[in-house]
């Protein structure tokens, strides 16, 4: 194996730690109530913060596997938090704030 796959990979282990804890971080403000989380978004939170680590640390023995799964979990990620914003209220966000402000 190469160096600089040994850096990607430890990159990427790195980043699935600090996903992970994000992931429970976010879990943890979703059952205490503060949040109204769409389905979707708590799906791909949830994915997101317990696969990453595991898949680049398989992805030191096998390739094709982790690197298919990391590729569909970006497009999960990616609908999950862009269905939660077009869903989410939009009376307490900034960008409208500053349009009324200003029109």
């Amino acid at each position: 194996m190469r160096d600089q796959t040994k850096v990607i990979i430890g990159f990427g282990c790195i980043w699935g730690l600090i996903a992970f804890g994000a992931m429970l971080m976010g879990a943890f403000m979703v059952l205490m109530g503060g949040y109204d989380d769409t389905s979707p978004k708590t799906l791909a939170m949830i994915l997101y913060g317990l696969t990453i680590l595991p898949s680049c640390i398989l992805a030191i023995w096998y390739r094709r596997g982790p690197a298919t799964w990391l590729i569909v979990l970006s497009f999960i990620s990616a609908f999950g938090f862009i269905y939660q914003e077009v869903h989410q209220p939009s009376t307490t966000r900034l960008i409208d704030r500053f349009w009324e402000t200003f029109l």
